[in-house]
């Protein structure tokens, strides 16, 4: 009996998670609010009471982004940890970070969110959520190496934190439909930034 509930539970959470994925996919191809509900049950291949059975609303789908975007950012923030020094650590972090972002997917998909955050305070708020963890995340390792010598500017950590991520966020958009060439150039420029600012 429990064997049973365990293949079920699986199967719901499988399913789930595919139709948030073919969600994200629609929002991509169409835009949020070119989206339907109705497209994003026929994208996943489930009717439509099947789908409202997971999720009550294109908001709801979208919470659910946030959490899975949640657990990308925990993956790129990792780079945070481990070996070397503050510089090196943070140079890990920022070059995975613009990789990530400059997916042109993951621009799109982005893009999309940012607006219809814009309009939407609970969509703002999960996503919000999300960058507060990586800012704390970066922050860390921010003040661990100004106290080891290693960084030397002036301002609040939290605020030079803010600022990195706004610069990689922007230059990875930018980047989203460059050439790999001009990606790879740009990520080797960010680096370099990142070096003189810190």
């Amino acid at each position: 009996m429990q064997e049973e509930i365990g293949k079920r539970e699986a199967a719901t959470l499988a399913r789930r998670k595919h139709i948030v994925e073919m969600a994200a996919l629609c929002f991509i191809e169409q835009g949020f609010h070119q989206t339907s509900i109705r497209d994003i049950a026929g994208k996943a291949g489930v009717s439509l009471g099947n789908l409202y059975n997971h999720f009550d609303s294109k908001v709801a789908l979208i919470a659910e982004i946030a959490m899975l975007e949640a657990e990308g950012l925990a993956r790129v923030a990792k780079k945070l940890r481990g070996k070397g020094g503050a510089i090196k650590r943070v140079e890990r972090f920022v070059a995975a970070y613009f990789d990530s972002l400059s997916k042109p997917e993951n621009a799109v998909l982005t893009a999309e969110i940012m607006a219809e955050a814009m309009r939407n305070p609970q969509v703002a708020a999960r996503f919000a959520a999300n960058r507060q963890g990586v800012v704390t995340a970066l922050c860390t390792v921010l003040q661990q190496g100004r106290g080891q010598g290693a960084f030397g500017f002036e301002i609040e950590p939290v605020e030079m934190a803010e600022l990195l991520l706004d610069m990689i966020e922007a230059t990875g958009m930018r980047m989203a439909f460059a050439k790999r060439g001009q990606r790879a150039r740009a990520k080797q420029a960010l680096l370099a930034v990142l070096r003189d600012v810190l």
